[in-house]
């Protein structure tokens, strides 16, 4: 029996995982007659590909980051991911701990793993996340603060582990951002959307600070082979997993937990994908809201507008 798109999406609210392939909507639109995406899920399965790595390891704490919660770990974990690149790519490991920790940029062959007891705590002082970097806020291209786990034109990047990623955000931090109705960040953002809709280029579209547009958590840009997996995400400053403009991305296994009350985390949409071409994506991800409404927001906007295809599996 075929069920409609809002059973459909009633039962994708509370589900996982399920399967996102923006690419194959189109192809189904030319094709009336051709099953529903999401019968075609097994085929879809098989296109897609995790990224793998070379069997080194580069522990952050070799790298002089201390877990005591207090210690600023940036530039140890920096390190880490340069000694990782130069050695021809590996695992750069988070031992049990507390870090502390300001933007991450992921290089190409590197696998950002977090074992169990490890925590990355995101910094509350937006200077961490300076200089300014290529990114996206709201469908718009800008040069804004760095998305906290950053990657650019990347190959074979990966987010792993059992561990927790902390954004550290709340009512008082990152979140109050936005201002009541959106009124804090509303200049800035109306400039943002005048800036794109002129086609200035990206490199004049500079914000970051005084303008109060919050970075996303995880954003691989332009990148190819993403691997999400695993990790547990907590408080984040706005929207969390920000796939743009890549291909081959698999996320699976993640548990990410809101606050209670989307409205009041400020949008801190759980996944959302911008593609183009020939991305699909894998996702097995375990939403742990306290109010599903937001994911079931981006569902059906995504399926409105025709960029996601979704293929419901088993209740997570």
């Amino acid at each position: 029996m075929t069920r409609t798109r809002r059973e459909f999406l009633r039962d994708l609210a509370v589900s996982a995982p399920f399967i996102v392939s923006p690419g194959a909507l189109a192809a189904a639109g030319r094709d009336q007659a051709a099953a529903p995406p999401w019968d075609r899920a097994a085929a879809i399965l098989r296109r897609i590909v995790p990224p793998r790595f070379p069997s080194r390891h580069f522990e952050i704490t070799r790298f002089g980051a201390v877990g005591d919660g207090r210690a600023d770990c940036t530039s140890a974990i920096r390190r880490a991911i340069a000694a990782c690149r130069a050695a021809g790519g590996g695992r750069v490991v988070v031992p049990p701990g507390r870090f502390v920790t300001g933007a991450i940029k992921l290089a190409s062959g590197t696998e950002l793993h977090l074992t169990p007891k490890a925590t990355l705590a995101f910094s509350r002082d937006a200077k961490h996340y300076l200089p300014v970097v290529h990114t996206r806020w709201e469908g718009t291209e800008l040069m804004n603060y760095s998305p906290f786990i950053y990657a650019f034109e990347a190959e074979n990047i990966a987010i792993t582990g059992t561990g927790t990623l902390d954004g550290q955000a709340d009512a008082n931090n990152w979140w109050n951002w936005r201002g009541e109705g959106g009124k804090k960040q509303a200049a800035a953002r109306d400039r943002l959307m005048d800036l794109g809709a002129r086609g200035v280029p990206v490199r004049e579209r500079v914000f970051g600070e005084g303008h109060w547009l919050r970075p996303n958590f995880i954003q691989p840009y332009r990148s190819r082979n993403v691997l999400i997996d695993g990790v547990t995400i907590v408080n984040s400053p706005m929207w969390e997993i920000h796939p743009v403009l890549c291909q081959n991305v698999t996320v699976r296994n993640v548990s990410i937990r809101s606050a209670k009350g989307v409205s009041r985390s400020q949008l801190t949409d759980a996944l959302d994908l911008v593609a183009r071409g020939r991305i699909k994506a894998a996702v097995g991800a375990v939403y742990r809201l306290e109010d599903a409404a937001e994911t079931h927001r981006l569902v059906e906007a995504g399926l409105s507008t025709g960029r996601l295809v979704l293929t419901p599996g088993r209740q997570g």
